[in-house]
């Protein structure tokens, strides 16, 4: 290659450089990088499942995670190695159900729940945390909270915004902030909570170590739902709270009975009266009262019969008077088509006319073409008056 041809090279090279380069710093001069934010509808699957984002977080984090339904949540637990978050606890547990799930808390189960009702003073309505020794509560002015403020006062802040529940969890490499709805306290009756977590009204966490595993009860779960995740530092507590399971299970919903096995279940002896009745009513069907009729072996009729039984059936049903008129509205016509001449009549006048041509009184054409027939005499008359003047008409066509 000669000199001239590789210097020319070398400029072609350094010229396509040089409009690249401008061309980037054109392009990046008018051009900048700008984030939309797009509003969609809330998915069939978000509105079903309120767990539905804590799922997807959790499955980020290398979790295995599964949401489901169910009503028994005692006849088949998972692994003793996974944790269980149950957004409604079953509340009447038998002793067999909860000696199960006793074993597979001690089995190194991790439990997470909420009571789903308020508790009297003196008795507690769950079987299970009966159990615990936990209530749920409403705070009294009598509630004097110690764990939140023990380590180090709490601020005008904190004492003055009871109703935001924010709160500190000192389990943590850093402080992190959860917030619990208000109104609602969890009290330990029997001490036995290893670990506390309160507000200024009351406690709102409580751990409870159960041999290998462990159980957290909470005074909600909203924190974890689609609309709470996202808040202060709740997707993190969970995490917290189900580390060093193998999967993560999340009940979102509890499976109800069909309508009739929850009745009979409920109600036994409604079911089986109404069963009793309605076989009563079936077998009442099956009997009759008085003699049988005997059905007459007749032939096939011909088309005459068939039209006098539709005219029976049609008188028998009150269409005789619709037949009258719709034939003495057809036997005018054709009288006024035949003769022009009677369009321009009142009906008295017409009703003379045609009288005088058919021979026949005035009167009773007027009657039978016109006025209202109410007595079956009157309806016989009428109607051999429409056939006569039927005839005369026909026999004025024929001439």
């Amino acid at each position: 290659m000669s000199t001239i041809n590789r210097a020319v090279l070398w400029g072609l090279a350094v010229l396509l450089i040089a409009v690249l380069s401008w061309y980037c710093l054109w392009f990046f001069d008018h051009y900048q990088r700008q984030a939309q934010t797009q509003r969609v509808d809330v998915s069939p699957e978000a509105q079903r499942n309120v767990f539905l984002a804590a799922e997807r977080f959790l499955a980020e984090l290398d979790y295995e995670v599964e949401s489901f339904r169910a009503r028994d949540l005692t006849t088949q637990l998972p692994s003793t190695d996974d944790a269980l978050l149950l957004r409604r606890m079953q509340p009447d547990l038998s002793a067999q159900q909860l000696d199960r799930l006793k074993g597979w808390l001690y089995g190194g189960g991790i439990l997470i729940v909420t009571p789903t009702a308020f508790d009297q003073d003196d008795e507690i309505s769950d079987t299970f945390f009966a159990d615990l020794g936990v209530q749920l509560r409403r705070p009294t002015a009598t509630d004097v909270v110690s764990h939140a403020c023990e380590q180090e006062p709490c601020s005008e802040t904190t004492k003055a915004a009871k109703a935001a529940l924010n709160l500190s969890f000192s389990d943590a490499v850093e402080p992190i902030k959860v917030s619990f709805r208000r109104e609602r306290i969890l009290v330990d009756r029997n001490g036995r909570a290893s670990e506390h977590l309160a507000s200024e009204q009351g406690d709102q966490y409580l751990k409870f170590e159960m041999g290998l595993g462990r159980v957290y009860v909470l005074s909600d779960l909203d924190l974890f739902t689609n609309a709470g995740i996202k808040q202060f530092d709740h997707a993190f507590f969970l995490s917290h709270l189900v580390s060093g399971s193998d999967k993560v299970w999340l009940q979102y919903g509890i499976d109800r009975p069909a309508l009739p096995l929850l009745l009979w279940h409920k109600t036994p002896f409604v079911m089986v009266s109404l069963a009793v009745v309605l076989w009563l009513m079936g077998w009442r069907l099956f009997l009759f009262t008085g003699p049988r009729l005997s059905l007459q072996q007749e032939q096939r009729r011909n088309l005459l019969q068939h039209i006098d039984a539709s005219a029976d059936y049609a008188w028998r049903i009150d269409k005789g008077d619709g037949l009258f008129e719709q034939n003495r509205q057809a036997i005018e016509q054709a009288w006024r088509q035949r003769h022009p001449g009677l369009n321009v009549m009142d009906h008295r006048q017409r009703a003379e006319w045609i009288g005088e041509k058919a021979g026949m009184a005035s009167r009773a054409v007027e009657r039978s073409l016109y006025q209202a027939i109410t007595k079956d005499q009157d309806f016989i008359k009428a109607t051999l008056v429409l056939q006569q003047l039927a005839s005369s008409l026909k026999q004025q066509e024929l001439r």
